[in-house]
C-alpha cells in the first residue's frame, strides 16, 4: 500500500469495505490504539467500525471492533460485535476460526457470519 496519508486511507479501505459488506448502511472508522508501519509492513492496529444509516442516525448494533495484527508474517483480523461482548468473535488469519467471546474457545458461527467473513477476505485483499 503506498499512500500519501497511510492511516487516512487505511481508514476509507475498511470504511467502504465495511459499506459494501453491510449495505445499505455507511460506516465511519475510529482508531484507538496501534499504528502502521509502510517501511516494515508491520501492523498492529485496533479501530472501531462505527454504522449509521442513509439520513446519519447511529446504529449501534452494527458496530464493530477490528483489530489488525501479523503473526508470524500472516495478516490476522479479529473482529467482534463493538456492544455485545457476549456474540462470537471471528479470528480471520490462514484459517477462520470462529470462537466464544467468553471461553475462547472454538464455537459455530452466527447467522450474520458470512457478512463478517466477507469484510475481513475484503479488508486482507486492500492491505496485502
Amino acid at each position: 500500500m503506498l499512500f500519501e496519508n497511510l492511516q487516512d486511507e487505511l481508514n476509507r479501505l475498511i470504511a467502504k469495505s465495511a459499506d459494501l459488506t453491510n449495505k445499505p448502511f455507511l460506516h465511519s472508522v475510529v482508531k484507538i490504539n496501534g499504528e502502521y508501519e509502510i517501511n516494515n509492513e508491520d501492523i498492529d492496529l485496533t479501530v472501531n467500525i462505527l454504522c449509521r444509516d442513509n439520513e446519519g442516525k447511529r446504529l449501534e448494533i452494527y458496530d464493530l471492533e477490528l483489530e489488525l495484527f501479523r503473526s508470524n508474517r500472516e495478516l490476522v483480523l479479529v473482529i467482534s460485535k463493538l456492544n455485545y461482548p457476549d456474540e462470537p468473535i471471528l479470528w480471520s488469519g490462514i484459517k477462520t476460526i470462529w470462537m466464544n467471546s467468553n471461553s475462547g474457545k472454538k464455537c459455530l458461527p452466527p447467522k450474520y457470519s458470512s457478512k463478517l467473513e466477507n469484510l475481513a477476505t475484503r479488508i486482507k485483499n486492500f492491505i496485502t
